[in-house]
């Protein structure tokens, strides 16, 4: 099992008042896991939340720098339900190193990479292509602030980590630092998905899903969706950059 070595504190439960009762999230489960991730620490200083804001939208996910200027994250992520349109590169603001509302870096979106194979629309049955790359429009990642896919993708039973800026801690990295894949799934379309049993919910979409390989963390695939009433959820494993459109 990986330790809290990996750049993560442990946080203090939070209480609700007694009668108030706690926001039920997908992905959570009746234990919750998640711990306080320091973002300027190991694998997690690459990971930034991703905000795309218009006159009538704001949505916030979670991206990993896989390059100076390139963001790897959820294709979802970038779709605007009010208007069926992805949201214009330049309403996408990345910020890196985000922490209580302070920032190392920033940038917005400049072109957007999405698989031909995804529909937003119809997203469940087109969920194995739910990924997308942001090119920025400034360099943001130096050398420890760049992580780089796995060659295979992580087999059932390896141990990962998912964090990222979820819902009901919208201002802090959070994450599960000791989850496993638990099973593969296939989509409508015949492409592959990892299962894991990470606790991750909304606002984690796009985050990676991290393996150790030998001494470095590598990305194993990217979050995209939550289960409900119990810990897990469902990571995709990115094509190369030029099967996107």
């Amino acid at each position: 099992m990986l330790g809290l070595a990996a750049g993560a504190r442990a946080e203090t439960a939070k209480t609700h008042p007694p009668d108030t009762a706690p926001l039920v999230l997908p992905g959570i489960g009746p234990h919750d896991r998640r711990v306080v991730i320091n973002p300027d620490r190991g694998p997690w200083r690459a990971v930034g939340k991703l905000i795309a804001t218009t006159i009538n939208r704001r949505i916030s996910c979670t991206g990993t720098l896989i390059g100076p200027a390139t963001v790897l994250t959820a294709a979802h992520c970038l779709f605007n339900p009010a208007t069926k349109h992805y949201f214009p590169p330049s309403a996408l603001h990345f910020l890196i190193g985000y922490d209580e509302g302070h920032y190392v870096g920033q940038a917005r979106g400049r072109r957007l990479t999405i698989p031909r194979a995804y529909e937003p629309t119809d997203p469940q049955k087109t969920i194995g292509s739910d990924w997308a790359l942001v090119t920025l429009d400034r360099k943001l990642g130096s050398a420890s602030r760049i992580l780089t896919m796995s060659d295979q993708p992580p087999p059932v039973g390896a141990a990962v980590m998912i964090g990222g800026y979820s819902q009901d801690h919208a201002y802090e990295l959070t994450g599960d630092v000791a989850c496993r894949i638990v099973g593969l799934a296939i989509d409508g379309g015949g492409r592959h998905l990892l299962r894991h049993d990470c606790t991750a919910t909304r606002g984690v979409s796009g985050a990676p899903l991290l393996v150790r390989d030998g001494d470095q963390w590598r990305i194993g695939g990217v979050d995209v969706a939550a289960r409900v009433g119990i810990a897990g959820g469902l990571a995709v494993m990115p094509d190369p950059p030029h099967a996107g459109k």
